[in-house]
């Protein structure tokens, strides 16, 4: 059955990716149910007494101090002793200045969950606040409860998060595994966010880039050469792209020419990397020019991908069996920001002239296309590493103001 859109995510320079420890995953149901993220740090700096109002760095630093587990004296330059915070006073002032300061509205967080997986959400209030109300887990009559089921959440410092979809543990890059495993309640994960983007939407852009990842979902040994095969093939995007933004003949001839000439120069050329012992994944991006117009550098590049991975039919969205005059784009959810980058970039995405040109191109040169397939064993090599993109369910995290923005590439019907 062939699916009525694609999305592609636009994730912006300033957005930031935290890691929320949530005690093993203990607090995790809480978090999801009540759509907050939560510490208990104010209560071990204060040793449970606090108030309704989140209280200074300074009120903070002075409890601390007031604290032999979180202090210690030190002599100064005079021989005079002073009090100074102990490594642990320090750790806890910063965690809690991260968390009220620094975790903003838009950004991704991620925490580990009880089935030993991963959530990913989004903040939705850059403010944090106090709650000394605990939190309950809501569980059917008819269910059997575990003593885990009558933990409550009693950390009172929370913020708001909406949260989506759950990523399994094998899922995860080893990386950003790595970076999860440290003693910090929060971590910043920001490093790491094109691999977390990765995890949850096949395509995005950052305005600069379009990126692509599949996932290699054979067990055991894979072959070497059919690896390099799948690199090789996926190096022709970049040429592929411009050829299909041409508005000409498509010609193979050409585009291993231009690829071969131009596979030393690192300012312009698809990258890749990979994290598999198979299964595994590998991502891949491609420069967009900032000259061409935008929305139909994208939907190029979509094109480009599917056709050099073999995965069209895999991802259900075939551009090249939908007629030219069906295409269209939407963008959903546009936030408000004056300085976006994607302002000018996205103005009327509907108007992109662009979007039925390709397509038409693309049909025009059904013939060439399919040979270059054919030639570069597309089919064979997605079938021997089994090759498939994410299909996580990411709606709850477009469906507010400050959620993550899309372009979503559609086949018209008559619903549109």
């Amino acid at each position: 059955m062939q699916k009525e859109s694609l999305k592609v995510a636009l994730v912006k320079p300033e957005q930031k990716v935290w890691f929320i420890r949530s005690s093993a995953g203990i607090h995790a149901r809480h978090f999801r149910s009540a759509s907050l993220i939560a510490i208990g740090h104010l209560e071990d700096a204060f040793e449970g007494t606090i108030g309704d109002k989140i209280p200074s760095e300074d009120e903070i630093k002075k409890a601390l101090l007031s604290n032999d587990k979180y202090s210690h004296f030190k002599k100064n330059k005079d021989g005079k002793e002073t009090k100074y915070l102990n490594r642990k006073g320090s750790q806890l002032l910063g965690q809690t200045k991260r968390f009220v300061n620094d975790i903003k509205q838009g950004d991704l967080v991620v925490t580990k969950n009880e089935d030993g997986g991963y959530n990913i959400g989004i903040c939705t209030d850059s403010q944090a606040y106090i709650e000394h109300t605990p939190i309950e887990l809501v569980i059917p009559e008819d269910a059997k409860r575990t003593a885990r089921d009558r933990i409550e959440l009693k950390h009172k410092l929370r913020k708001k998060v909406t949260w989506g979809p759950s990523v399994s543990p094998n899922e995860l890059p080893g990386a950003v595994r790595k970076a999860t495993r440290g003693q910090h309640t929060i971590t910043d994960l920001s490093p790491h966010k094109e691999k977390v983007f990765h995890l949850i939407y096949p395509f995005f852009t950052d305005g600069e880039s379009l990126y692509f990842s599949s996932k290699i979902r054979r067990q055991g040994k894979i072959g070497a050469l059919v690896v390099g095969n799948l690199f090789q093939n996926v190096s022709l995007a970049e040429n592929l792209i411009s050829q299909l933004l041409s508005n000409s003949i498509i010609s193979e001839e050409l585009l291993l020419q231009l690829t071969e000439r131009n596979a030393f120069d690192q300012e312009s050329a698809v990258t890749c990397q990979a994290a598999f012992m198979s299964p595994g994944d590998f991502w891949c991006k491609v420069p967009l020019l900032s000259e061409s117009d935008f929305l139909g550098q994208v939907y190029a590049g979509v094109l480009a991908f599917l056709i050099l991975t073999g995965q069209a039919e895999t991802v259900q969205f075939d551009p090249m069996l939908i007629a030219p005059s069906e295409i269209s784009a939407t963008l959903k959810h546009k936030e408000d920001d004056p300085d976006s980058i994607f302002n000018d970039k996205l103005k009327e995405p509907e108007a992109s002239p662009l979007l039925k040109q390709i397509a038409e191109n693309a049909q025009r040169n059904k013939e060439v296309i399919e040979k270059i397939e054919k030639d570069r064993h597309t089919q064979e090599i997605n079938d021997n590493l089994e090759l498939g993109v994410t299909d996580a369910n990411t709606s709850r995290l477009e469906s507010f103001t400050f959620g993550i923005n899309i372009i979503e590439f559609r086949k018209k019907n008559e619903n549109n």
